[in-house]
């Protein structure tokens, strides 16, 4: 086996300028489902753009991940110990200079929304490029892919749904469309996004969440339980990935909601 990602294909030309990039997470099989179902189609495209299974050992074998999380190993060691170490440099080396769009799911909430790694206009180009209106400035968790290149991440919807890679299909193709990479019409947004900026993560495991992620949590309200064990909400918040399972060793983020972009004036 070697420590490279799976190039599914290059279509529109040799070098890519674009990639989308699937199961940086092996357990999540959304991104690899809509991938194959998009090269099946054999659509042309005009801009050269790479397909890629970002962790083929780990999504073979079902699983999030064989030594490491992918997406807190980047960016990376050629030589170092770690399979998924190794594996980030490779994959940096793939897609490092191309417009990303990573795809993944989660155990929090059903819909799409965007997580990009700070909130400026090129960030906020390419995610509204995916036509998803939640925004999620995530840079409070540094080591994702899209901390070291030039992309965005969508959550999907639910690990392991239909739905989840239904989602998946349309964003990608959504995104190509919006970059003029298909020769089609994209549907853009109708709104402007609603914008939440990450500030703190909540630490813990075996907790349920008695809230509802991007429903507001106000000053005193009980968010997650373990038995006896409740945790209350210091000051109001948005819950951001908040769920049972997903994280280990955290019950998920708070975060708060941005009211205007151009000064980052933010609201709980």
């Amino acid at each position: 086996m070697t420590d490279e990602p799976e190039v599914l294909d290059v279509r529109g030309g040799d070098e890519p300028q674009l990639a989308v990039v699937g199961c940086v997470h092996g357990d999540e099989p959304c991104g690899e489902l809509a991938m194959r179902r998009f090269l099946d189609e054999g659509r042309d495209l005009r801009t050269p753009t790479a397909f890629v299974v970002a962790n083929p050992r780990a999504c073979r074998r079902g699983v999030g991940h064989v030594d490491e999380n992918l997406n807190r190993a980047f960016p990376g060691d050629p030589g170092g110990e770690s399979y998924e170490g190794r594996l980030a440099a490779s994959l940096l080396r793939a897609v490092g200079d191309c417009r990303v769009l990573d795809l993944h799911s989660t155990h929090s909430y059903p819909d799409p929304f965007v997580l990009v790694p700070r909130v400026d206009g090129r960030t906020l180009r390419l995610a509204a490029a995916t036509g998803i209106s939640k925004v999620v400035d995530i840079g409070h968790v540094s080591g994702g892919l899209i901390d070291h290149v030039d992309g965005v991440a969508v959550e999907c919807g639910l690990t392991g749904t239909v739905r989840a890679a239904e989602n998946a299909y349309e964003i990608l193709t959504e995104f190509l469309a919006s970059l003029g990479a298909l020769d089609e019409p994209a549907s853009g947004l109708e709104t402007p996004p609603e914008i939440y900026h990450v500030f703190d993560a909540v630490e813990g495991s075996g907790y349920e969440v008695d809230a509802t992620n991007f429903e507001r949590v106000e000053a005193g309200e009980a968010f997650a339980r373990r038995g006896g064990d409740v945790l209350t909400a210091d000051e109001p918040f948005f819950p951001v990935l908040m769920s049972e399972e997903g994280y280990e060793g955290l019950v998920g983020f708070k975060a708060l909601r941005v009211k205007r972009v151009a000064d980052m004036d933010p609201e709980a």
